[in-house]
């Protein structure tokens, strides 16, 4: 089905944030989300211990929201896992073209 009325907000957090994340997209009308885990190449936070150089975990969070709900999730994520701090992740959304498997309630 052709629909431009749902976005994608993707939010790559610390690991241990995307419960949260899941929490705060359903406080706010999504139905949910999917969760991958990845490594981060930040270059602002580069640790090493004993010299062997940590990649920080992250969470990766795609959710499938209507468009109107977009912008008020990226906003409380933002809010709620601190983004703004240095290496504290990223959101964000983009519009989808074509969406189906939702159910229509």
């Amino acid at each position: 089905m052709t629909n431009s009325e749902y976005s994608l907000v993707v939010a790559i957090v610390k690991q241990g944030y995307s419960e949260k994340v899941i929490h705060i997209a359903e406080e706010l009308g999504a139905s949910g989300g999917t969760i991958f885990f990845g490594r981060g190449s930040s270059t602002r936070t580069k640790v090493n211990i004993l010299g062997i150089p940590l990649e920080p975990q992250k969470e990766l969070i795609y959710i499938v929201s209507k468009r109107e709900f977009a912008s008020d999730i990226i906003r409380e994520i933002n809010k709620e896992c601190n983004l703004d701090e240095p290496d504290g992740g990223l959101a964000f959304s983009m519009s989808l073209d074509e969406v189906s498997g939702l159910s229509q309630q």
